[in-house]
Formats: structure tokens, C-alpha cells, sequence
């Protein structure tokens, strides 16, 4: 059960006020004091939950991974693993400050693990083996991860102008390749669709090294499937 003060507050409802205040304002606006005046309470109060920011902090990854959902099973293998990396995006679209929370440093709470679980198993149980499903899944955290930090402004007709000016504002005798691709480019900058078409490409090769994977347990003395030498009629 909760833990219940007779503020009335719990620590639960103290995180997610926390994380309200980190997604709207960011982690350099909140204060230990601060969010205890929103909460209407003294700030030995709420010290009483959380004995720390750190602390705070800590409950506040719990609470914004708490919202992931996984959606259910697909068809195969490359479309549920599409839809899980789809729904961890969406909780970081949905709070920014668990974005940077984690640029700050690594997030090793429970509730992360569990995203972390669900991930690796997905990668297990397609017959990828421990170092193959681990990489991978590391690849996809640090990319789903990676683009919400690049991607923290959010594009804008704006945005891309000014990427456009940047690039054909280059010499063209420096840089001949980018130049010459400057609207493709400057297209590219926060262009819907962009995470799915980097996604797609992880996903291709994470499918390949399982073909590979699989074609090599094929190919393997004693494997299911595989030719065995020796084991044919003998010649009379």
C-alpha cells in the first residue's frame, strides 16, 4: 500500500507532480522547495517522502515508465519488436523529461528494467543468442533514446528554413556532396516520418543477423535440419 501522510499526499502523487513540473519547465526548475509550495506543503514535508532530489528523481522514472504499454503481440517477430520501440517513443514524446533525466546519466530503476525485459525478450524469443539480443536491444534503446535527445526542438517549417540556409550557405567547393543535396537535407530535419525510416533500417539489420543466426544453426553438424556426411546409404 501507499504510503499516506495526513497532508493527504502520497509519494506516488509527489513523483508525478514532480515529472509535470520536469516535462513543462525542465530539471533545472525544480526544486526540492519549489514543488513543495505547488504541492501546498512545507519543504520538511516533503522531505518526509523523499529524502533527497536524487530520490525524487528516482520515483519520477518509475512514474513516467509506468505509462508504457506494450502493445500486443504481432504477426511476427520484426512487427512486435517495431511496436514495442513505437510505444517507448511515445512515453518520451509524451514526457521530455525523462529524456533528460537520462542525458544527465544512466536510468537503472526498476520500472526501466522492466522495458528493458520485455525488449531482450522479444530479441530471445525470435533465436537471437544472449550477445546477439543484447546488442541489439542496446542499439535500439540508444537510438530511440538518441533521437529524443537531437530531437528535442520540435520540428517546424522554421526549423528546416534555417537548416536549408546553413547548408547551401556552404561553399560548394568544401562541401560538393552535402550541397548538392541541401533540400533532401534540410527535408530531413524533424520530417514526420524520420524516426520510422531510421527505425526500419535498424530492423532490417537485426532481421538479417537473425536469418544469419538461424542459417547457421542450420548449417551445423547435428542441428535440426542440417545434412549430416556419412549417414547415407552406403555404396554395395
Amino acid at each position: 500500500m501507499t504510503p499516506r501522510t495526513s497532508s493527504g499526499l502520497t509519494r506516488a502523487a509527489v513523483a508525478h507532480a514532480a515529472l509535470q513540473r520536469l516535462d513543462a519547465e525542465g530539471l533545472d526548475a525544480l526544486s526540492m522547495r519549489r514543488l513543495a509550495g505547488e504541492l501546498g506543503v512545507g519543504t520538511m514535508t516533503l522531505y518526509g517522502y523523499f529524502r533527497s532530489k536524487e530520490e525524487l528523481l528516482d520515483a519520477v522514472v518509475d512514474a513516467g515508465f509506468s505509462e508504457f504499454e506494450m502493445p500486443p503481440a504481432g504477426d511476427d517477430f520484426r512487427t512486435t519488436l517495431r511496436d514495442f520501440a513505437l510505444a517507448a517513443r511515445a512515453v518520451l514524446v509524451r514526457h521530455p523529461a525523462l529524456v533528460e533525466i537520462r542525458d544527465a546519466g544512466p536510468i537503472l530503476r526498476p520500472r526501466g528494467f522492466q522495458v528493458t525485459e520485455l525488449g531482450v525478450r522479444i530479441l530471445s524469443e525470435a533465436g537471437l543468442g544472449a550477445e546477439d539480443a543484447a546488442r541489439s536491444f542496446r542499439l535500439l534503446f540508444d537510438y530511440v533514446f538518441g533521437y529524443a535527445i537531437v530531437n528535442r526542438r520540435p520540428p517546424s517549417p522554421e526549423l528546416r528554413r534555417e537548416a536549408l540556409a546553413s547548408i547551401v550557405a556552404l561553399p560548394p567547393e568544401e562541401f560538393p556532396t552535402v550541397t548538392a543535396v541541401a533540400e533532401q537535407m534540410a527535408e530531413a530535419v524533424g520530417a514526420e516520418g524520420q524516426f520510422e525510416y531510421g527505425l526500419e533500417r535498424i530492423l532490417d539489420g537485426i532481421e538479417a543477423r537473425l536469418a544469419a543466426s538461424r542459417a547457421g544453426r542450420r548449417a551445423r553438424p547435428g542441428a535440426p535440419g542440417a545434412r549430416r556426411r556419412g549417414t547415407g546409404p552406403r555404396p554395395r
